[in-house]
């Protein structure tokens, strides 16, 4: 008679629940890992942006016309510079994320969440800073993370899910700006894809532990600054919903013009592809030009305003 054939686990008992454990002790020591390295990294990465801003301010400060060359000239370079050695580094970051995380492991996406990518889009962030641009860190800090957190679970030969690109990108917001609930809340918002109660562990834990890194080396630090005041209960019941309304439409607006200039499918993308040192060069005249007008206040991330 025929012996049936046994699982494996059944001819040795609990080599099952051990293969499993020990995979997910690998995915957790990741998550661990890359969650530390994020908040190591985001924190130097702020540290670099502000004291750029800082050099920037002080130069204009003695040297107003500094406004009207730095940015065309820098601008011009980054692009070059990104065309040439880096053209996955394009964009602000937070999109690129999103596409790779819809097809985590894809060779056509790994260029998005390449550490090389993510240094070449911080050390262009920087220098963007250091000439002026009117530019932020949120979006390059989302792809720092998940390039940080995908490149850690490779090193420990643990799939990167879209999770492991979710948890990267909200870690690097919670440590860079102090947030973690900010982190959590980004994770939902822009990379909700796929959130699941999986992955809301997974990021909750990575956004922990690099916002505990970060306020290890920084300590218990406010990013944006204490702020106190109040109005009466009448006019906040009519100002509301007048700044929610404006505050909407201009966002919408501005949105729309973005898309238009370099969306995908946008009136004017084709145009500005096809001239990209040239689009370079006037939008640094412009930026230059508003930045000398008012004196630096359209200048670095805006945090400061």
């Amino acid at each position: 008679m025929k012996r049936p054939h046994l699982p494996a686990r059944d001819l040795l008992p609990g080599m099952g629940e051990e293969l499993i454990s020990a995979s997910d002790w690998s995915r957790r020591a990741a998550t661990l890992v890359g969650a530390v390295l994020i908040g190591l990294v985001a924190i130097g990465f702020a540290i670099a942006g502000d004291h750029a801003s800082e050099l920037f301010n002080r130069t204009t400060a003695a040297h107003p016309w500094v406004y009207l060359v730095s940015a065309p000239l820098v601008f011009v370079a980054i692009v070059a510079i990104t065309n040439r050695v880096a053209p996955d580094a394009r964009g602000s970051g937070i999109p690129q994320v999103i596409a790779a995380s819809r097809m985590p492991g894809s060779a056509a996406m790994a260029g998005l969440v390449a550490i090389r990518t993510a240094l070449f889009k911080a050390v262009l962030t920087v220098a963007a800073l250091l000439g002026g641009a009117s530019v932020g860190r949120e979006g390059p800090t989302v792809q720092l993370g998940a390039a940080i957190m995908v490149q850690v679970h490779r090193l420990f030969r643990v799939q990167a899910s879209a999770g492991v690109y979710i948890a990267g990108g909200a870690a690097g917001v919670a440590a860079a700006f102090n947030t973690p609930l900010a982190g959590i809340a980004f994770a939902i918002e822009e990379l909700s894809v796929a959130y699941e109660q999986r992955v809301a562990v997974l990021v909750m834990g990575a956004v922990m532990i690099a916002g505990l890194t970060a306020q290890g080396i920084s300590g218990d630090y406010v990013y944006f600054g204490q702020l106190g005041g109040s109005l009466p209960i009448v006019t906040v019941l009519i100002a509301a919903p007048i700044a929610g309304l404006l505050g909407g439409a201009a966002g919408g607006l501005f949105s729309r013009a973005v898309l238009a200039l370099r969306g995908p499918g946008g009136r004017f993308a084709s145009r500005l592809k096809a001239r990209p040192l040239a689009t370079a060069l006037v939008c640094g005249v412009v930026v230059g030009v508003l930045g000398f007008l008012t004196a630096g206040a359209t200048s670095g991330t805006g945090y400061e305003p």
